[in-house]
């Protein structure tokens, strides 16, 4: 069987031999394995020509010996395997499990006809094998046909393309078909491009695919250029999200479309106008959300499947959250009406049980968001900036940076807190950093320092940031242009943040809030929320730190790796904050962390300990 460590091996095995050599030593074995003739094929004779075939054969024995490509889809994980972590982050390149593969075709091919089908970033064509095994068992036609009508494939990547004419071949061959020498139907180039011209809209019955798994960060600067083409793309868009448009525009007024993607379309920012064409486009969407569990393996997505059908109207969404069910055909659908919906406001689905302790949670009138929540300092350079202290005396704190040791006066440091990194008031107090703050205040009123005043009166702390200028510089992409001074912050975000507050970090595995009383005190990477009622803080915190606050983040949240999830502001704004007479004040304050305080939390929202 071939895994990730199996593949790893055969690397450290053949150190110095190419991937595309290892590539046509899992052909070869394939090949052996299922005694195929490739003499039928010209194009897999000239594929596996020009290669070392002592190493290759080598190679291929390790392959046979350890069983690990018994069948074609064995063939297709070690492909996918294979694909270096450049091409993954650049290009988005995942596996798609098996499983997956069959819930989607089983939903989308429903037609009595044989179907045009095209997956727009289809890899090396993992779906469109799936895809052409299961026509050909339903319509009992050649490979040969399938190929040359009915199966089309973008990508971006060359090579991709290649194996992908590569398992079409060993498919017909295998069946003891004609060779699939060439294919009119793949076509190599960004689909955001290709993919706009007429000749193809409307024109398919089903859409697949995997839509690439690129963030906006990393996105490639030749392909931003094509976004602006696509009506869904809104401010730092991860690659998926136009996907959705290109499929759905490809599909004809009967068409159905089947991805598995990315699930941060369902409550990001840059999702909103993915979420309104959807809410526009009024046909049937099922959405089946794996939330939080990993659905491909070694690969940290949060992933959901979404089948979208032409055919039929529908002012409502389908969705199920995956929760442990052995067959993804088990599970139950919740309809949500999306008019219900504000236009641009997050999709927060679950299930009836979930949404009406959700509903009850959310009844007070007041809410988190009533507490002024703000974010952080935000400099673009923290560790350039942010420090702790190796030493200090009267006038000077000594840090190292970059392996040399600097003191910077004391009268330009403040104190920072880093919530993502803090979970208690103890944490609070050891982890208070330094943060040199080239700031005055003028008539209430937070100003740069000029450099020459900054030269003369703090001439250690100038040194160290003249001797990093040019780090300074390249911050924003070398746009420091618009900043006050080249060595100001970021952004002026988090310089008002004085007086008392509560710091909560960006994500935790629960509900975290640190109340902290220096008012002075500045923070970053997290939130805060503020009062002038220490006791009011103290409230909110036993609030946040409950198991209420956990059950909502756990079902309206962002999920992330090992149990985390995000507490961002727009996933707890809305956290209702019941109204509290004298005696329940106190008594909450009263009551220390344990069951009889979750319990007296849970009856402030009308629920019950079962209940959450």
């Amino acid at each position: 069987m071939i895994s990730k460590s199996s593949i790893i091996n055969l690397k450290r095995r053949n150190k110095g031999t190419s991937v595309e050599q290892i590539e046509k030593a899992f052909v070869k074995a394939f090949v052996k394995n299922r005694n195929i003739e490739i003499k039928k094929s010209t194009y897999l004779t000239e594929y596996l020509n020009g290669f070392d075939t002592l190493i290759c054969d080598n190679i291929v024995c390790f392959i046979s010996d350890k069983k690990m490509v018994e069948n074609i889809d064995d063939l297709i994980v070690g492909f996918e395997l294979l694909i270096n972590d450049v091409n993954k982050k650049n290009n988005g390149m995942v596996y798609t499990p098996y499983s997956i593969k069959e819930y989607i075709l089983e939903k989308v091919m429903v037609q009595r006809n044989p179907p045009k089908i095209i997956d727009p970033a289809c890899g090396c064509g993992s779906f469109l094998v799936s895809a052409a095994k299961k026509m050909k068992e339903r319509y009992q036609i050649s490979y040969k046909e399938i190929f040359s009508k009915y199966i089309f494939g973008v990508d971006i990547d060359k090579h991709s393309i290649e194996k992908a004419l590569v398992l079409f071949n060993l498919l017909a061959l295998e069946e003891g078909e004609e060779p699939i020498e060439a294919s009119t139907l793949l076509k190599i180039g960004n689909a955001l491009d290709v993919l706009k011209n007429e000749e193809y809209t409307k024109k398919f019955d089903i859409v697949i695919g995997n839509p690439p798994y690129v963030r906006a960060k990393n996105i490639d600067e030749s392909i931003k250029a094509s976004l602006k083409n696509w009506t869904v793309v809104s401010g730092n868009v991860d690659l998926y999200i136009p996907f959705y448009q290109v499929g759905i525009e490809l599909l004809n007024d009967n068409g159905k479309l089947g991805y598995i993607s990315p699930n941060t379309f369902l409550q990001s920012v840059n999702g909103r106008k993915l979420r309104t064409y959807l809410v526009d486009l009024k046909k049937e969407i099922c959405i089946l959300d794996f939330r939080e569990t990993q659905a491909f393996k070694d690969v940290t997505h949060y992933t959901s499947i979404c089948i979208i059908d032409m055919e039929k109207r529908s002012n409502a969404i389908m969705y199920a959250l995956l929760n442990g069910k052995s067959s993804l055909f088990q599970y139950e659908f919740t309809k949500y009406v999306m008019e219900s919906y504000i236009e641009n406001a997050e999709w927060r689905f679950g299930n009836t049980e979930i949404d009406k302790v959700i509903k009850n949670i959310e009844k007070p009138t007041s809410k988190l968001e009533d507490y002024k929540i703000r974010n952080g300092l935000a400099t673009l350079k923290n560790d350039l900036f942010i420090f702790k202290e190796e030493e200090e005396d009267n006038s000077y704190y000594y840090r190292v940076y970059e392996g040399i040791k600097y003191k910077i006066e004391k009268a330009i440091c403040i104190n920072v807190a880093k919530p993502n990194i803090m979970r208690n008031e103890n944490d609070l107090k050891e982890k208070i950093e330094k943060a040199i703050y080239p700031y005055k205040k003028c008539n209430n009123r937070i100003e740069i320092i000029p450099e020459t005043e900054l030269a003369e009166i703090y001439p250690e702390t100038y040194k160290f940031l003249l001797s990093n200028k040019q780090t300074l510089l390249k911050r924003d992409k070398g746009k420091v242009d618009k900043y006050p001074a080249w060595y100001a912050y970021g952004r002026t975000q988090g310089m008002n943040n004085q007086g008392k507050k509560l710091l909560i970090p960006y994500m935790a595995e629960k509900g975290v809030a640190i109340v902290s009383q220096e008012e002075d005190l500045l923070f970053y990477c997290g939130y805060a929320i503020f009062s002038e009622s220490v006791e009011t803080l103290q409230i909110l915190k036993k609030l946040i730190e409950s198991r209420v606050f956990l059950y909502y983040i756990s079902n309206t949240s962002k999920p992330y790796s090992k149990g985390y999830m995000s507490l961002a502001k727009n996933y707890i704004k809305t956290f209702g904050i019941p109204n509290l007479n004298e005696k329940q004040r106190k008594t909450l304050l009263s009551l220390e962390p344990g069951d009889k305080c979750e319990k007296f939390v849970a009856e402030l929202y009308e629920l019950t300990m079962k209940d959450i």
